[in-house]
């Protein structure tokens, strides 16, 4: 099985309700080709480098999947039907990337937890009303919830686009190295000839 990683940028007009079925469709066709989904990260809405179907704005996703080579033929049909889908790109990743993904998928859905759970406990405390915490045994560690974990989140973020960012560019290089004429002046010639 290939480990894989896809880039899909979403219509920024969709409401939750229609990402979460496009996700749940990449999923769907991915399980029905014997593939995974092992990691979904949501890098939220962002502009645009340029314009593409009259869009300035996407939500993008960084999905990581495993399955058999055959499987992008059926996700590139899914991306062309897909009408929510602006734009689309499937990567094959090294085992070290897509583990390291995952980590860092993890850690940051730890952080925004912790962030979320410290926002409550704020939100609880400044409404006058008092949180009861259950007493500690001896066994049990009580953790305290790290006061810039919201940072900490948005830094992780922030390394996963960078590193994502330049897998894409180096992708996008020997794309555009291979598509070049081995010689020189080889695309004239053969123009010439054929006119």
């Amino acid at each position: 099985m290939g480990l894989y990683e896809t880039m899909i940028i979403l219509r920024a007009d969709l409401e939750t309700e229609e990402q979460e079925s496009v996700l749940n469709g990449f999923t769907a066709v991915v399980a029905n080709h014997g593939g995974e989904v092992s990691t979904v990260l949501d890098w939220r809405k962002r502009r645009l480098a340029y314009e593409i179907n009259k869009y300035r704005e996407g939500h993008y996703y960084l999905i990581y999947f495993s399955g058999a080579g055959t499987i992008i033929p059926e996700l590139e049909h899914y991306f062309k039907v897909t009408d929510a889908i602006i734009r689309n790109m499937v990567v094959s990743v090294e085992e070290k990337d897509f583990t390291a993904a995952a980590e860092k998928a993890a850690a940051a859905a730890e952080a925004i937890t912790n962030a979320e759970a410290e926002a409550e406990t704020e939100a609880d405390l400044s409404d006058g009303e008092e949180v009861a915490a259950e007493p500690a045994d001896d066994d049990q560690v009580v953790q305290e919830l790290p006061e810039e974990s919201a940072t900490e989140a948005e830094e992780v973020q922030e390394e996963v686009e960078e590193e994502v960012k330049e897998e894409v560019e180096e992708e996008v290089q020997e794309e555009d190295i291979s598509a070049m004429p081995e010689e020189p002046g080889q695309d004239e010639e053969d123009l010439k000839t054929e006119g």
